[in-house]
């Protein structure tokens, strides 16, 4: 999964890059939140394109750069640092760009890399204080990506092998997190061992996998001698696996693959309260920017709607009830006061006027100068709203809004 991370105020911040992309600037809508005058109130965006990340600058005044080169727009990679006014933005993505399971594919092997000794791999004994560790190591882990760098370094000190990788289920498709060693390109994993893995729901180990899977022409092509599919499950389904694998004559045992299989239960424990922490956060951002706009409770329900389907649902044809206020006489009356009298007078009547807008269930339009539009019966969440409804909510907010500024 690809991030981008930022020193704010002295706090190293990152952001997992999503479908929707991030979007950067001063402005309080962006997803973060630089807070400089050379920034842009919407600065740039970093999006993806398929399976490529691009940083695109969004008409800023002061334009982006990444490692220095001032562009427009630019496909980024692993390491690229993207320059936004005084900030360093680093791009991390160290896993491959795909992978596929499929038996007429298959990858190489990376000759490099720690090697393995000859002969049987040492058993480790993995005892109660051990497992304790490992659980309060992966314990101390907020967020995802230094969880799954954690995991990794487990797997590694478990069951040493040349090669190594953890994927997780997004969207039906399996997506390669880490691969060790590192690698730019497709990587093709053969679906024989992954599929009997998450079939079983149990890790699969394979001596040699040229005789236990002889049909595999995947497995035949990639040399792969000896190997272990643990699948990381959370509630009864596979969310994952953990591979590795070997080309030489080392064999794995039954001993490594419980060793890989009690870490991988520890592991999808911790990836699934990091994914969820994670989700948590990102719906607590979305409500704050749709609390802006829409009462609470609304509010609420589209983030808690946006974190569940990845976005909004379809546009919809309503009769809804608008309301328009504004002050009377403001013209006039700014003309005696000074410019921040009238800043004042506005940020306290917008405050009051929606407040009462949203507890009679309206929706914020826009500010128009001295005005205020408002949507009565829309959104429509749980239930349809009757358009008599959504009119009587505007009445009632309408006088509501009367009565508040006689107060």
């Amino acid at each position: 999964m690809a991030r981008l991370s930022v020193t704010i105020n002295g706090d190293k911040r990152t952001f997992a890059l999503n479908e929707r992309g991030l979007q950067i600037g001063r402005a309080l809508d962006n997803d973060i939140v630089l807070n400089n005058v050379i920034v842009s109130r919407h600065h740039a965006r970093v999006q993806l394109r398929g399976r490529e990340t691009w940083a695109l600058d969004l008409g800023s005044r002061n334009g982006i750069s990444v490692n220095r080169l001032r562009v427009k727009e630019e496909l980024l990679h692993d390491g690229d640092v993207l320059q936004v006014g005084p900030f360093e933005i680093r791009f991390e993505d160290r896993a491959a760009q795909s992978v596929v399971l499929d038996d007429n594919q298959y990858f190489p092997l990376a000759s490099e890399g720690k090697q393995v000794s000859s002969g049987e791999l040492p058993e480790l004994v993995l005892d109660l204080k051990e497992f304790y560790r490992i659980s309060k190591r992966l314990n101390s882990f907020l967020d995802l990506h230094d969880l799954l760098d954690a995991v990794m370094e487990e797997v590694q000190r478990a069951v040493p092998a040349q090669r190594s990788m953890l994927l997780l289920r997004k969207n039906d498709e399996l997506v390669p997190m880490i691969i060790q060693p590192p690698t730019t390109g497709d990587v093709a994993l053969s679906s024989t061992l992954t599929r009997k893995a998450v079939e079983a729901n149990e890790a699969v180990l394979t001596r040699d996998a040229r005789l236990d899977f002889a049909g595999s022409q995947s497995i035949i092509s990639a040399n792969i001698r000896s190997a272990i599919c643990a699948p990381l499950i959370s509630e009864g389904r596979a969310t994952g696996l953990i591979y590795v694998d070997s080309p030489g004559r080392e064999q794995f045992n039954e001993h490594q693959r419980d060793l890989l299989a009690a870490v991988a239960n520890l592991a999808a424990i911790h990836i699934e309260r990091a994914r969820l922490t994670e989700a948590l956060r990102e719906q607590a951002q979305l409500r704050q920017n749709f609390e802006r706009f829409m009462s609470p409770n609304v509010a609420q329900m589209m983030a808690s709607y946006f974190v569940q389907h990845g976005q909004l649902w379809e546009p919809q044809e309503l009769i809804v009830s608008v309301l328009f206020a504004d002050v009377k006489g403001f013209t006039s009356l700014s003309e005696t006061l000074s410019p921040r009298d009238v800043q004042d007078l506005l940020n306290e009547y917008f405050h009051e006027m929606t407040e009462v807008i949203f507890s009679y269930h309206g929706t914020l339009d826009k500010y128009i100068g001295d005005g205020i539009m408002a949507v009565f019966g829309a959104p429509q969440l749980a239930k349809p709203i009757d358009p008599e409804e959504s009119a009587i909510q505007a009445v009632d907010a309408a006088l509501g809004m009367i009565e508040a500024h006689r107060r």
